[in-house]
């Protein structure tokens, strides 16, 4: 009796086998679908815009608004290896008393003072950068060669240019630089030393500056940051300068100012692409060393910022 169950059961399991080899799907071979490279022809772009206000003014004047400038910007790439930028500013002035600014009688009131436009092409490598750029201002033309260079831990930039002057009285043509050319970055912090300068080419009309130049110590932060504000701090100390013109009689005058500079930085991310930002900045100009030229009261210069930028 035994036997038979077990014979039984042998047989019912072998059935089983052969019935699932018989049922299941015979495997088909795997399609392979090739998918199509399309090449996507380079194109100019528009990368980010954007609209600013600025506020300059210094103590000791009836202006309450030496500069007030409105700029519009608006950034373009083309094939990640070109950039461009453009800048159309214009410029007023704020005044609750009467005043006079270069020679020129002005009411109490809001008036023009100015426009300027800026075109900038940018060559980008790597880790290093070139290009050319030009500037319109009221009373001169610049044309600068932006270079730049970023190694990580290392990075810098330099503006050299040459200025075409146009004021009716002859100011000469002049060389100017504007360059942080070191910049050791730890961190969120960040050490530079800057140096602007301007030389004129020949010598200058009397009443013309004949040259000047600034050396600068500057540390930077972020004390602050999250996915939707960043908050951060700067700090210069203008450790050397030298200001040279000519008065009326011809005669060499000369200053220099020890100044220092803060500054107090935000940006709030809007949402992904669009960003408010702003700052406000407060200088503490130090004269000292006059040669031939009446002593200068210390006085300070204060610039706010407000300007809203939009990334596609």
């Amino acid at each position: 009796m035994k036997k038979s169950v077990l014979l039984f059961g042998a047989l019912a399991l072998v059935s089983a086998n052969l019935y699932a080899k018989e049922t299941l799907p015979t495997p088909v071979d795997e399609v392979v679908v090739e998918e199509e490279v399309v090449e996507v022809e380079p194109a100019l772009r528009i990368t980010n815009m954007g609209q600013y206000l600025e506020i300059d003014n210094t103590s000791g004047g009836a202006n309450i608004g030496e500069g007030v400038h409105f700029g519009n910007q608006i950034g373009l790439a083309y094939d990640d290896t070109w950039t461009f930028d453009l800048l159309a500013r214009k410029t007023w002035s704020a005044s609750t008393d009467n005043y006079v600014e270069n020679g020129k009688n002005f009411k109490k009131g809001v008036h023009s003072n100015g426009e300027r436009i800026e075109l900038q092409a940018m060559r980008n490598f790597d880790n290093f950068a070139i290009g050319a750029k030009w500037r319109g201002d009221e009373n001169y033309d610049r044309f600068y060669v932006p270079v730049l260079y970023n190694l990580g831990a290392v990075s810098g930039w330099a503006t050299p240019a040459y200025t075409f002057y146009n004021t009716e009285a002859g100011q000469n043509d002049t060389f100017y630089l504007e360059a942080e050319p070191i910049q050791i970055n730890y961190g969120p912090v960040q050490l530079a030393y800057y140096f602007e300068g301007e030389k004129s080419t020949g010598n200058p009309t009397p009443g013309y500056m004949d040259h000047w130049f600034t050396h600068q110590a500057r540390i930077r932060g972020t004390f602050y940051s999250n996915d939707v504000v960043t908050l951060g701090a700067e700090y210069r100390y203008q450790f050397a300068s030298d200001y040279s013109d000519r008065n009326a009689q011809n005669i060499e005058t000369k200053y220099k100012n020890r100044k220092q500079v803060a500054i107090l930085n935000a940006s709030y991310n809007v949402t992904e692409n669009l960003t408010i930002d702003g700052y406000y900045q407060y200088d503490f100009n130090r004269y000292h060393d006059f040669e031939n030229k009446a002593p200068m009261d210390d006085n300070y210069y204060g610039e706010f910022y407000l300007g809203w930028n939009y990334k596609f």
